[in-house]
């Protein structure tokens, strides 16, 4: 993590193979401290004193009392905290913490967003809480401004907790437990990257709400058919590898440039092609390998005719 006008105000640790910071000189003045990669089991004194810092990260360390990060002196002013891939089994308490734009707490042994009401900042912008324990998404209410959130590789089963996220641009969920979208989506009117890669997923309904959408990943779920696309206007890449889809339908208003369809049931290359006739404007990704339809000695030079634009049939470039 780098940052500020003032190089000499920074400090870059990165892999120094510190068990502590015992012996190590930390100027006062600091405002950028990047502890990447060491050894730290705790926050020490001469961390917790420095009042200035605006971004400090201790991603790969050992660091696991919350006690400890809520004590930083620099909570106030702190913009960017990162404790990705430690030992925390809770998220601090964050109510000192007024200036808090950026927070990255992945790969840790978190069970619950709770602690997120105590926030004493509205101005989160970034969250990231991937791969940890967590069930459900609560605690966002206040959080209003915040346009990216993670929240892959965890345990939850319910999109309910979003609705108060209207400026939300960036929402990723892959690998969690969620069967079914709902109306958990309908108040997400910026969103432009969907991920829920990896879940139990066996429709797309609850999508027409993001009009917003780019760019969308459904991969590895149990869908049967597409639907819920005719008011994505704003879509470009479309992700439905590894479902139970049986053909492709329902393109006619999207002007996409990657659709990845890779590994499903979709047996006739006709209706391939005339569903994809539509697209010829703007197309230049294809990945459907893995389908009936792509077994055919005639596939690749059909899909080369019915997409002029196509610069990649799977996994090969088209000369």
């Amino acid at each position: 993590m780098s940052g500020g006008e003032d190089a000499g105000a920074e400090l870059d640790l990165t892999n120094a193979h510190l068990p502590s910071l015992d012996e190590v000189d930390l100027p006062s003045g600091l405002t950028s401290l990047d502890l990447t990669a060491n050894r730290l089991r705790s926050m020490e004194p001469n961390l917790l004193a420095l009042t200035g810092l605006r971004r400090l990260c201790l991603r790969q360390n050992l660091v696991s009392q919350v006690a400890e990060v809520e004590a930083l002196a620099s909570a106030p002013v702190l913009e960017a905290l990162d404790l990705r891939d430690n030992q925390l089994k809770a998220l601090p308490s964050l109510a000192a913490f007024t200036s808090l734009r950026y927070l990255e707490v992945s790969y840790n042994e978190v069970r619950s967003l709770a602690p997120l009401s105590s926030l004493g900042s509205t101005q989160l912008t970034e969250l990231f809480v991937a791969c940890n324990k967590i069930a459900a998404i609560e605690s966002l209410e206040r959080l209003a401004l915040l346009h990216t959130l993670e929240l892959g590789g965890n345990r939850i089963r319910s999109l309910e907790g979003l609705s108060q996220l209207g400026l939300l641009q960036e929402l990723w969920l892959g690998r969690n437990r969620i069967a079914e979208l709902g109306d958990c989506l309908s108040s997400l009117h910026n969103l432009r990257r969907l991920s829920l890669q990896s879940n139990r997923l066996t429709s797309m309904a609850g999508l027409q709400h993001c009009t917003a959408l780019e760019e969308l990943y459904l991969s590895h779920n149990g869908i049967e058919q597409l639907e819920g696309l005719d008011r994505l206007v704003n879509l470009k890449i479309l992700d439905v590898a590894n479902n139970r889809i049986q053909r492709i339908g329902n393109l006619g208003v999207l002007q996409l440039t990657d659709l990845w369809a890779n590994d499903n049931q979709i047996g006739s290359l006709d209706e391939v092609e005339a569903a994809l006739k539509s697209q010829r404007g703007s197309m230049s990704c294809v990945y459907l390998r893995g389908n009936p339809c792509a077994a055919g000695t005639d596939y690749k030079l059909r899909m080369k005719f019915t997409l002029p634009r196509l610069e990649q049939l799977d996994d090969s470039p088209v000369a």
